[in-house]
């Protein structure tokens, strides 16, 4: 897994397609887009042979760290895949993501 972590005074962000055909779809609101204020911004590329419990742990440890330092509370996790040429599939990259989120919401 490659992340590059940013903290920003704010982000915004608007899905323009579908990346991937299974995803679920999103509600008016979400389509059109969000702003997020003084965050850490988490770009993740999920990687061939990241396993999803060890990932998740690593990833969630990290990001938890960078978050203290910077005394941020906000964190936005954003795929993506240009960090990598060797990528996961999307479904190992989309569990990562969901249960990094879970893990995160909990800390």
């Amino acid at each position: 897994m490659k992340i590059l972590s940013l903290h920003v005074d704010y982000i915004n962000f608007r899905p323009l397609k579908k990346a991937l055909k299974n995803a679920a779809e999103l509600s008016e609101k979400e389509k059109k887009g969000q702003k997020v204020g003084e965050s850490l911004v988490i770009l993740i590329a999920v990687e061939k042979g990241d396993a999803v419990k060890e990932s998740v742990k690593k990833l969630v440890e990290n990001v938890a760290d960078i978050a203290k330092q910077v005394k941020i509370k906000t964190v936005v996790l954003y795929p993506y895949a240009h960090l990598s040429s060797n990528l996961a599939s999307p479904e190992i990259a989309e569990e990562i993501l969901k249960e990094s989120e879970k893990e995160l919401e909990k800390k």
